[in-house]
């Protein structure tokens, strides 16, 4: 539906790299309902599985990845970074815009350099960092008109850490599509699946990549098990260090106990299915998979990264000390261990995930209102 009496805005999501995660989720779908309001949106980035110039109509193909940590030293990334602007800055000339939106510092860094000398209007968003890259993130961000993040823990960082003045920061949440339904024979086929002999299912949704702490989750497995023999775990996910942690987990000897599911299409199903979703990530903003959880009526315990704590209390799970492997499994034991006491945080967690702050439509008009302020200065 168009924006009436308001012109629609020409605007330009860039990304690191389209592939699978939540970033790439909130630029489509972020993209999608501008689009439905009117808007022009172009994606532009290093295309993958998710989006590229086969999906996306008009896509603008940038070497953004190799400006990142995937382009090998300092020296050649820059010589990319100096290439994708002057690729952007042409594509600029062609195509006006009113304003870019950069998520990650890579892409930020290429759109700082392309509007140089433009008076265009940039906003950078912070999905989150190792917190030794926070100040490094910052000396690009805060050269940017405004610096957006999903969690007040994050804009907390980059002002104290990253040097971001605080009146250049704006805290947006995540919109998160509520899952279809799914039918009860089904979650309950894919439960007995999964379970096998045991009697709980604990479910961790994660790329396997550093970040995502799975070694930590391999070790929080290993700890459980002698006195848990029926309890067993899946991460659906799949990454870079998928062999690696197969390996780890017959080497600890947990690989009867723990699963590895690859890529799942319905993560919703596999949540319903579970008693416990687990995340032991050792950096987050805002992750999207703790509301998917609520939204399948599954309590969540996971590490206190960030925007993790203004997501997760005693009422729908537990946070915990990133790393801690005795607190993670206690937390888990004790959720586990009172079946009462997890069916009252499914139901408030169910309750937690219809909050407008995780509505798409109330989280996306944020964002429009914030391009057209941005816009018009």
């Amino acid at each position: 539906m168009m924006d009436t009496g308001k012109a629609p805005l020409r605007l330009l999501q860039m990304q690191t790299q389209f592939g699978m995660g939540g970033i790439t989720r909130h630029v489509l779908g972020l993209s999608d309902w501008l689009r439905a309001r009117g808007h022009s949106v172009t994606l532009g980035g290093t295309a993958d599985v998710w989006a590229g110039p086969g999906t996306q109509a008009g896509f603008l193909d940038l070497p953004t990845r190799h400006v990142s940590e995937d382009g090998g030293a300092v020296p050649m990334r820059l010589v990319q970074a100096g290439r994708a602007a002057m690729r952007l800055r042409r594509w600029l000339a062609a195509h006006p815009v009113d304003l870019i939106h950069a998520h990650e510092s890579a892409p930020a860094l290429v759109a700082l350099l392309a509007r140089a000398g433009t008076g265009l209007p940039l906003a950078v968003t912070y999905h989150g960092s190792e917190p030794e890259r926070i100040a490094a993130f910052g000396r690009i961000a805060r050269r940017a008109d405004l610096v957006i993040t999903p969690s007040h823990r994050s804009a907390e960082d980059l002002a104290r850490r990253g040097g971001v003045p605080e009146a250049k920061l704006k805290v947006i949440g995540l919109g998160v599509t509520p899952p279809p339904d799914d039918p009860p024979e089904t979650v309950a086929r894919l439960r007995a699946e999964l379970l096998g002999d045991g009697d709980r299912l604990v479910l961790t949704l994660a790329r396997l990549l550093p970040q995502k702490g799975i070694d930590i989750l391999i070790e929080v497995v290993a700890r459980l098990a002698p006195d848990h023999p029926g309890w067993r775990f899946a991460v659906a996910g799949d990454g870079p260090d998928g062999a690696r942690l197969q390996a780890l987990a017959r080497d600890r000897g947990v690989a009867d106990r723990l699963r590895f599911l690859g890529r799942v299409e319905r993560p919703h199903l596999y949540l319903r299915a579970s008693d416990l979703f687990l995340l032991t990530s050792r950096w987050e903003a805002l992750p999207f998979t703790i509301v998917e959880a609520f939204q399948s009526g599954v309590p969540a315990v996971a590490t206190a990264c960030s925007g993790v704590v203004e997501l997760i209390d005693d009422d729908v799970g537990a946070v915990v000390p990133v790393g801690d492997v005795p607190a993670i499994a206690a937390a888990v034991a004790r959720v586990l261990g009172d079946e009462t006491m997890r069916v009252r945080m499914a139901a408030a967690a169910l309750d937690r995930s219809r909050l407008d702050r995780f509505d798409p439509d109330w989280v996306h008009a944020r964002f429009e209102e914030t391009y057209r302020a941005l816009a018009r200065r």
